[in-house]
């Protein structure tokens, strides 16, 4: 049986923000290589999970096990990032995030 494929959600973004977000993830400590699109990941994943509609009965400390895997954690990282991008790579990666918004 093949082994089932991840959406590639870096799809549709340009060269120059795929650039950016490399150089971004580089120069920031706290970030490492790939972890902005394990986010974008993360958060796609969970706006289009339908679990997302139950994840209130849950607390929210049980995310803090797996850091890695919390959408709201992927979020927040996105929105700094898109805050240390460059002008028109930031307005291409919020509007990305917009159209997720909107889509689920």
């Amino acid at each position: 049986m093949p082994r089932k494929r991840r959406p590639d959600v870096l799809k549709g973004l340009s060269g120059r923000l795929l650039a950016d977000l490399g150089r971004v993830g580089r120069s920031r400590n706290h970030l490492g290589p790939g972890s902005v699109e394990l986010a974008l990941r993360v958060w796609t994943s969970w706006l289009a999970s339908p679990a997302r509609h139950r994840w209130m009965d849950e607390t929210p400390w049980e995310w803090d096990h797996y850091p890695e895997e919390d959408p709201f954690s992927a979020r927040n990282l996105l929105d700094a990032v898109a805050c240390a991008l460059p002008r028109t790579s930031a307005r291409e990666l919020r509007r990305r995030l917009d159209e997720l918004d909107d889509l689920y």
